[in-house]
């Protein structure tokens, strides 16, 4: 035998030896966990999740199902009596065909300002809606408002705008980032008879129409 076969041979052993002590090792240590008493395992669960050694997350946390409207993030506005907040809907049509979006509220009495009724974006074009809502002038300080905003393109999306009138004005411009993208992935949470097409190749959901 040559001697690189020879050092070949011995490495191999080496490693199969290092998992067989290994793999030894971590029965010896359930063995222990087995006769310990609930609270001493309790403490160590505890204490492997406080170090992260875990996946904070819960596995079984399963997404809203695929016809569900996506939420995009909250926002608030802080304006005073007679100030106008505003949205600014950046919105990128990432898909290879013509879409038609809309943005618009199902709160009732909302008194929203539209800078455009809607977009026709051509394939991969990004373009922006402007949502205005005037403050009133008597208005209380320290009161609050929350408007549900919708934007419906190849999905459908939803936030929540709460506006706040304070004695003087803080943040009363914000800007949300829509990507509005079919979904081609067929998760593991997904059910075989799920449908993703864009809306308009399903219909919409009945009482959200812009």
């Amino acid at each position: 035998m040559s001697s690189g076969s020879a050092a070949l041979t011995a490495s191999l052993q080496a490693f199969a030896k290092l998992v067989e002590q290994s793999a030894q090792l971590g029965v010896d240590i359930l063995d222990s966990l087995a006769g310990s008493p609930p609270q001493l395992l309790n403490s160590i669960t505890k204490l492997i999740a406080k170090e992260g050694l875990l996946p904070g997350c819960n596995p079984c946390e399963i997404p809203p199902p695929c016809w569900m409207p996506r939420p995009l993030c909250d926002v608030t506005s802080i304006g005073h009596p007679g100030d106008t907040a505003t949205l600014a809907f950046d919105i990128t049509n990432c898909s290879m065909a013509l879409r038609k979006v809309v943005v618009f509220t199902t709160t009732k009495n909302a008194g929203l300002t539209f800078s455009v009724a809607e977009l026709d974006l051509t394939a991969m074009e990004r373009g922006e809606i402007l949502v205005s809502h005037l403050i009133p002038t008597v208005s209380v300080i320290g009161s609050k408002r929350e408007l549900l905003m919708w934007v419906r393109g190849c999905r459908l999306y939803f936030l929540r705008w709460t506006i706040v009138v304070a004695s003087i004005g803080a943040d009363s411009f914000y800007e949300v980032d829509v990507r509005d993208c079919p979904d081609p992935v067929h998760h593991w949470y997904d059910h075989f008879y799920c449908p993703r097409p864009c809306l308009e190749d399903r219909g919409n959901l009945p009482g959200i129409r812009g």
